[in-house]
C-alpha cells in the first residue's frame, strides 16, 4: 500500500473538507457574537471514527494548510500516480489506525494471546466493523494487546514506516508534520484560546 487510488484521495479530500467546515464554523463564533455554532461534537465523533489522529489535525492545522491539501487532493484525485508521500502516509495511516483500534477493541484487554483467541480473531474479522483492516494486524495481535511504551499509535506509525520503507519518525513526520511544527501550532492554538 505505498499508492494511492481515486477513491482514497477522494475520501481523504473530504476529510479535510470536513475539517474545514468545522474550523471555518468554530472561527466564525469566535469573531461573530451573532453567530450560534453548530455542536459540533457529532462530526467530530464521526470525523474521529473514520479518519483516527484527524482531531489532532483539525486542532493544529492552520486553516490555509488545510484549504491547501484539499487544493492539492483534488488536483492528483484524477491522476493518483502523483500523489505527494503525505497523501499516501496519511491514508495508510488512517487505514493502519483503523485496524489497530477495531483488533484493540476486540481483544477487550485481553493480553495472553493463544492460537484459540488468535482463531477467534481472524473469524471475528469477516463480520467486524473494519475487519478488512483489523486483519492486517491478525499477526501482530500480541504487539496490539500490550503496545510499545503502552502507545498503540507508535505501532502504527511503524507500520506506516514499515509499508513506505521510510522511518517511524519520518512516518509520524508525513502524517502530523515535523515535531517542532506541531508543537508551535498547539501553542500558538493553546495561547488563542486562553486570551
Amino acid at each position: 500500500m505505498n499508492r494511492a487510488d481515486r477513491h482514497d484521495l477522494r475520501a481523504l479530500r473530504r476529510k479535510y473538507e470536513q475539517m474545514l467546515s468545522l474550523r471555518i464554523a468554530h472561527e466564525r463564533a469566535l469573531c461573530d457574537a451573532n453567530f450560534v455554532e453548530p455542536d459540533p461534537r457529532p462530526a467530530m465523533a464521526s470525523l474521529a471514527e473514520e479518519y483516527p489522529g484527524s482531531l489532532r489535525e483539525l486542532d493544529t492545522l492552520p486553516l490555509d494548510v488545510i484549504a491547501a491539501r484539499i487544493d492539492a487532493l483534488r488536483s492528483v484525485e484524477r491522476h493518483p500516480s502523483r500523489a505527494e508521500p503525505w497523501m499516501v502516509a496519511q491514508i495508510a495511516f488512517h487505514r493502519f489506525a483503523r485496524g489497530a483500534l477495531a483488533t484493540k477493541r476486540w481483544l477487550a484487554g485481553r493480553k495472553s494471546i493463544t492460537p484459540a483467541l488468535r482463531a477467534a480473531f481472524t473469524r471475528a474479522t469477516a463480520t467486524l466493523p473494519q475487519g478488512a483492516e483489523a486483519r492486517l494486524f491478525a499477526g501482530d495481535l500480541e504487539t496490539i494487546a500490550t503496545p510499545p511504551r503502552g502507545r498503540l499509535m507508535d505501532v502504527v506509525h511503524a507500520r506506516v514506516a514499515q509499508t513506505l520503507d521510510i522511518t517511524a519518525a519520518e512516518a509520524r513526520a508525513l502524517v502530523f508534520g515535523p515535531p517542532h511544527a506541531r508543537a508551535d501550532r498547539t501553542t500558538e492554538r493553546h495561547r488563542a484560546r486562553t486570551q
